[in-house]
């Protein structure tokens, strides 16, 4: 939406996106399934849609149910659900994005199992979320995640990490900090300058944390499960 934050986001995040996409790319060729686990209002549809290979774009966010989604491709497939509990079958998908989503789920061990789930062995997960110190939100259930912290998540379940980046600094902290302070009419422009200017002068610790991890060829389903059970004992 004009003047909203998330705007931002997709100018600071995007860069390194695509870099930890063409990775993955460079590796598998080609996605022909790719679920947009939370697509929200659609942000980063077109990227996924640009994908190699693309046949199918399952896109879910809880909020469709008080906003329908937008169609731009015959490609998309849209559902409302939680990621705790996703209606999609076992291995379907061959790349997973799930942006800024784990830490508005009170249940995210589930929400991680869900996502391992629905993603063929061999696949890709690219996950991102905020890491301490993060500005407080109201729609979050916790602060964010550490990358140990996620990590070991996500090798419980089978996943192998691959590459881990940051990204969101002063510039982004003061935005979300402020722009519920300004008139709707405020212009873009606000928005897109701090966001750039973050993009390029990364001042302070980061407050987003990027993973880019591969589901294991020889993981199954009773290996996640076991692996989940071993962190959970420690």
């Amino acid at each position: 939406m004009p003047g909203y934050p998330d705007e931002g986001r997709r100018l600071v995040q995007s860069p390194h996106l695509r870099k930890m996409l063409d990775r993955a790319i460079k590796e598998s060729g080609s996605f022909p399934r790719v679920f947009n686990a939370g697509a929200g209002e659609g942000g980063y549809t077109p990227m996924i849609l640009g994908l190699p290979g693309i046949e199918m774009a399952f896109e879910s966010d809880f909020g469709y149910q008080s906003c329908p989604p937008v169609r731009i491709s015959p490609k998309q497939r849209f559902f409302c659900a939680s990621l705790a509990s996703i209606p999609m079958a076992d291995s379907i998908a061959d790349l997973i994005l799930c942006t800024e989503v784990l830490e508005h789920i009170e249940d995210h061990e589930s929400a991680i199992d869900e996502l391992a789930r629905v993603l063929a062995p061999g696949g890709w997960l690219l996950i991102t979320v905020p890491t301490p110190p993060a500005p407080p939100d109201p729609n979050h259930v916790r602060e964010g995640y550490r990358p140990e912290e996620l990590s070991a998540m996500l090798r419980a379940r089978g996943f192998e990490v691959q590459e881990t980046r940051y990204c969101m600094h002063y510039f982004f902290r003061f935005e979300l900090a402020h722009w519920w302070r300004v008139p709707l009419w405020c212009p873009r422009f606000a928005i897109r300058t701090l966001a750039i200017l973050d993009r390029w002068i990364p001042l302070g610790p980061p407050m987003d944390l990027m993973i880019l991890a591969r589901l294991s060829t020889k993981t199954t389903r009773a290996a996640k499960s076991e692996n989940r059970i071993a962190l959970t004992a420690q």
